[in-house]
């Protein structure tokens, strides 16, 4: 007889049995691409509708909040916020549901229980894509071709996917025993967005009249530099670079990165006892 995992397993992760599993990841990938817009009226166009409201709403309260820039300028730069933010937002919400809503497969067969979580990133990138087509269209509309800092695009996108992927496996693995965490998420992203630069400015926020401690911690938090950096990918301008606070934003993420994966792994084992 074969054993497939053991309690003694302490191995951090196994990367070679992801790989082989890589047909279950497409097939679970696809079908939230698909599940997601199934008998809806407008399909796709959901992934440009709802940024583009964003965009209006923010835009809008944005420029009578700060009026630094002219209103062309912080048109095009709160839309980079509020598509970045989506992606962002959306794989944080995505990931963190990804084993409840899932339930019913948990408990069948044997499988790495981390596709689950992972398979949803797919159709948190295809929406962002979209809704990024369009602001590209609008970028070169107002300000032309992109600054040679547009290189680093890539890399700050899949550091944003990494950091909110290890906050929502974090709160997958807890809600699983925890049904109530689901109720807490709302609030956190809500929190998360008001205490990042969407359609703020760090300048802006930074210049504020606010005890000092919270202007610390609001430099800490690693979704400060993504967003600025997304920006400077695109404007050419890094709005509050501090080199101790974006070492600290790499270190804090590193840490929840490991943390969330050894949380997942230790109650792996035991999801279908509570599930």
């Amino acid at each position: 007889m074969k054993t497939i995992i053991t309690s003694s397993d302490r191995s951090f992760l196994n990367i070679s049995e992801l790989r082989k599993y890589g047909g279950l990841f497409k097939y679970l990938s696809l079908r939230d691409v698909f599940v997601r817009y199934k008998q809806t009226w407008l399909g796709f166009g959901w992934s440009v509708i709802r940024p583009l409201i964003n965009i209006v709403i923010f835009g809008g309260l944005s420029y009578l909040v700060d009026r630094s820039q002219n209103f062309k300028e912080r048109f095009v730069m709160v839309s980079a916020g509020i598509v970045f933010w989506q992606l962002l937002s959306t794989t944080l919400n995505d990931v963190s549901n990804s084993l409840t809503s899932n339930a019913n497969i948990l408990t069948k067969v044997y499988f790495p229980k981390l596709i689950l979580p992972l398979s949803n990133i797919l159709v948190c990138v295809i929406d962002f894509l979209i809704a990024f087509a369009l602001y590209l269209l609008v970028f070169f509309w107002f300000k032309g071709l992109p600054p040679w800092q547009i290189i680093f695009l890539p890399l700050v996108i899949f550091y944003g996917l990494v950091f909110c992927f290890s906050i929502g496996l974090i709160i997958a693995t807890a809600s699983v025993k925890y049904r109530d965490v689901k109720f807490i998420l709302p609030f956190l992203i809500q929190i998360l967005f008001y205490a990042s630069p969407v359609f703020l400015s760090s300048t802006f926020v930074l210049g504020l009249n606010i005890p000092a401690w919270l202007k610390m911690l609001y430099q800490l938090n690693p979704l400060v530099f993504i967003l600025n950096a997304f920006k400077y990918c695109f404007f050419g301008q890094f709005e509050s670079f501090d080199p101790l606070y974006i070492g600290l934003s790499f270190v804090i993420t590193l840490l929840v990165l490991f943390f969330a994966i050894r949380y997942f792994l230790n109650f792996e084992k035991s999801f279908a006892d509570y599930i």
